[in-house]
């Protein structure tokens, strides 16, 4: 019997109905279109947004020759403005910012599910993308200036070329193969640390340990690529440190002071309530109006645990479970029809069996293998170290694993919440979550097709709920934009115009607002003492705000007050202006 190949694209399916080599084309227009569809809603959220976050105020302004850098704190990284420079060499605009980052949001959504369609089945990598893509926490950070989406981005690419670096036993590898894919690992891995180093750490982790964990996975070039990206990612994030936060373990030892010291502060309540519409939990005392935003929250677990389950047992030696579906028994995990001592690969003919050639090209029955691997369970496709990757629940496991261990630093680790951290989490726990709905939907369902409505009519709901908190989430980030824009247009009528400094409550956004520079005498930004603050407010203009009915710093009491106008999307605020402002 000729011997089947195990190498993807290389095995023989046999006869082919005359539309077969138009599928992978078909199936490329569906991720092509959810791209189109997911960068169509991020732009028109750009249009509607005027301004700036505060974060995102932070990242533009360290590449805006215009306007005085904002502090940067001991957590940040540059992988935000790096992303920029480009753009603001010319220009920015907000709406620019907004549009080429949704632009190349979209991009990056395609390529990292053009990777995963090399490893699961079509329609798994476009319904992930698609759960994906239907978070509000996702849309409404993409056309941001944030780095958690491309650290999302970054770990998917960096688990699928992983995977993809790994396929084959070491014995079939030919002479340079799978170094693509581990240049794409080293470069995703690299992109992570750029955009978040810490994060990029918990990635590499579990990767490195699957690699030397598995014995087939064992591959000098993967254990080379992991350290490899994450020191070159990490570089400018280090040499910063020893430049300007007095070295490495003082700046790490800065950034946990401010995330509020790290330690064993469990947070699942904080990010479940913090789902409900709000960018940060910190104290979180959202009350519970709204439960059902959380609803997919406790699933999701539930659906990748059953996907692990589901891809194991069916990668069984005799089990009864198609790896993407239900096959029938057979004995011994051979065949029907194939000789004794067989690996039960043969062809078989598709009129024993009383199949549709159409469907059987489907099954993998008129050929010697399935796209994704054999239709049947057997014995003869385990790795020599008894491991299992592509055939195997591999790609449905290991984003898994790297998805809860990206996960786990802010579950447990953080006293308090923002949606935006876990959306690497998502990128990846929604492979194998999507994956299991799809091998739900394979179940024999004779008498239970309406099983398979009530789950489509349930993610429809889904979807219309998230798309409910992003109305209300873009609402409320636009009326503050538009209130920040006031104050700012306030203050510069009262003669805050620069040079100037700007302190208080939302100084970041204001002074950037006039081309201020922003400073804090306290807190985690502090960047000048009071008194130098006083000497400089002597000289140029310089503007305190603070709650409304709080009374003033010592060195700001003698300073014009100037009432600022109603804010609805903020605190009620007041300024003082030094001497140095006049109208």
């Amino acid at each position: 019997m000729q011997q089947a190949s195990l190498l993807p694209g290389t095995a023989d399916l046999g006869a082919r109905t005359p539309t077969a080599h138009l599928a992978p084309v078909r199936d490329l227009r569906w991720l092509v279109a959810l791209a189109g569809v997911f960068t169509a809603a991020q732009l028109y959220l750009a249009v509607l947004t005027p301004g700036l976050g505060w974060d995102e105020t932070v990242y533009v302004s360290q590449v805006d020759p215009h306007a005085p850098a904002a502090f940067f704190s001991a957590p940040r990284a540059r992988g935000v403005s790096l992303l920029l420079a480009p753009l603001a060499v010319l220009t920015t605009s907000p709406l620019a910012l907004h549009c080429y980052l949704a632009v190349l949001s979209g991009a990056g959504f395609l390529l990292a599910l053009c990777l995963w369609r090399r490893l699961l089945p079509a329609p798994v990598p476009a319904l992930g993308g698609a759960l994906f893509a239907g978070l509000w926490v996702t849309l409404f950070y993409g056309p941001q200036a944030m780095p958690n989406l491309w650290t999302g981005y970054a770990a998917l690419i960096a688990t699928g070329c992983f995977l993809l670096a790994v396929r084959q036993p070491p014995a079939q590898l030919a002479p340079g193969a799978g170094r693509g894919a581990a240049l794409g690992l080293a470069a995703a891995v690299a992109v992570a640390a750029l955009m978040r180093p810490i994060d990029a750490v918990w990635l590499a982790l579990p990767l490195c340990v699957a690699a030397l964990c598995v014995p087939a996975w064992r591959r000098a070039t993967v254990l080379l690529a992991l350290p490899a990206g994450l020191l070159l990612g990490c570089a400018e994030w280090a040499v910063e440190a020893w430049l300007s936060y007095g070295g490495l373990p003082a700046r790490l030892r800065q950034a946990a002071e401010i995330q509020g010291g790290l330690g064993w502060h469990p947070s699942f309540g904080d990010h479940a309530r913090a789902l409900q519409g709000k960018t940060l939990c910190r104290p979180c005392e959202l009350a519970w109006e709204h439960p059902v935003t959380v609803v997919w929250w406790l699933l999701l677990p539930l659906a990748v645990a059953g996907a692990v389950w589901a891809a194991a047992r069916a990668s069984e030696p005799g089990g009864t479970l198609h790896r993407y579906g239900p096959v029938w028994p057979t004995p011994r995990g051979r065949v029907p029809g194939a000789g004794p001592g067989k690996l039960g690969l043969e062809p078989v003919r598709l009129g024993t069996l009383g199949l549709n050639p159409v469907r059987a090209v489907g099954l993998g029955l008129d050929g010697a293998m399935h796209r994704y691997g054999p239709a049947w369970p057997t014995q003869g496709l385990r790795d020599p170290g008894g491991a299992r990757h592509r055939y195997g629940p591999g790609p449905i496991a290991l984003p898994a694993l790297v998805g809860l261990c990206l996960a786990v630093p802010y579950l447990l680790m953080v006293d308090y919440a923002a949606p935006r951290f876990l959306l690497p989490a998502y990128a990846l726990l929604l492979m194998p979550a999507a994956w299991f709905l799809y091998w739900l939907t394979l179940l024999p369902r004779r008498r239970h097709a309406w099983a398979v409505a009530v789950l489509v009519v349930v993610l429809l709901g889904h979807e219309a709920v998230q798309l409910a908190i992003l109305r209300s989430m873009q609402r409320a980030t636009v009326r503050a934009q538009h209130d920040t824009a006031r104050i700012a247009g306030t203050l510069r009528t009262a003669g805050v115009r620069p040079p100037c400094v700007v302190s208080g409550e939302e100084a970041v956004r204001v002074a950037y607002g006039i081309g201020c520079a922003s400073r804090q005498p306290g807190g985690h930004d502090a960047s000048i003492t009071p008194a130098g603050l006083a000497r400089l407010g002597a000289r140029h203009p310089a503007a305190v705000l603070i709650a409304a009915g709080h009374r003033p710093p010592h060195y700001a009491r003698a300073w014009r007050r100037v009432p600022l106008p109603p804010t609805p999307g903020l605190k009620r605020l007041t300024a003082y202006l030094s001497p140095a402002a006049r109208p």
